[in-house]
C-alpha cells in the first residue's frame, strides 16, 4: 500500500539560496522555490491505514521550515573553505568569497546543494521522524516546475 503527499498542493515548500562550485552558471549564488513530495509504502496489517497523513506532512513541513529562507551550505564539499567567527560565515572557493550572517545559514552534511543531494538529505531526516516499520520512502525535491530529484529508501537494502 502507498500514500502520496504532494508538497506543492500541501504547501510543503521552502525558498533558499545556494551555489554549486563548478565551471557552470550554478556556481553563482542563486535561489529556488522548492517543494518536497513523498511516496511512502507500508502494510495495513489488519488496520485501515499504515501511516497518518498528518504526521507525515508534519515531518516534511518541519524540514521545509528549517531550510526556508536560508543560505544552504554543504559541509562535505572539498572545493570549499568554510570559516565561522564573530557571528559570520565565510565560504570561499576558487576566486570567490561569500560572507553571510551565521543565523541565516544552514549547514548540511552533504557534498553539494544539488536537488539530488538535497533529496538524500531530506530522506534521511524524514526517516528519523517516521515509523521504522515502513517498507519504502521516496522523497522528491522539486526545484522548479517540471524538474526534480528523487531519493529512495527501501527497508532491508
Amino acid at each position: 500500500m502507498q500514500i502520496h503527499i504532494d508538497g506543492n498542493a500541501n504547501n510543503i515548500r521552502f525558498s533558499a539560496a545556494h551555489f554549486i562550485p563548478g565551471e557552470w552558471k550554478c556556481d553563482r549564488i542563486h535561489g529556488h522555490d522548492y517543494s518536497i513530495s513523498a511516496t511512502i509504502e507500508g502494510e495495513l496489517e489488519g488496520k485501515s491505514y499504515f501511516l497518518d497523513f498528518t504526521g507525515a506532512k508534519k515531518a516534511l513541513r518541519d524540514i521545509s521550515d528549517y531550510l526556508d529562507h536560508m543560505v544552504l551550505v554543504p559541509r562535505n564539499n572539498k572545493q570549499m573553505t568554510i570559516k565561522e567567527e564573530n557571528g559570520k560565515v565565510t565560504v570561499s572557493f576558487r576566486d570567490k568569497t561569500y560572507m553571510f550572517p551565521a543565523r541565516e545559514v544552514r549547514f548540511l552534511d552533504i557534498m553539494d546543494t544539488t536537488a539530488e543531494c538535497l533529496s538524500n538529505y531530506i530522506l534521511e531526516e524524514v526517516r528519523k521522524k517516521l515509523d521504522p516499520n515502513l517498507k519504502k520512502i521516496e522523497i522528491e525535491v522539486h526545484e522548479g516546475p517540471g524538474q526534480y530529484a528523487k531519493a529512495t529508501w527501501v527497508k532491508g537494502h
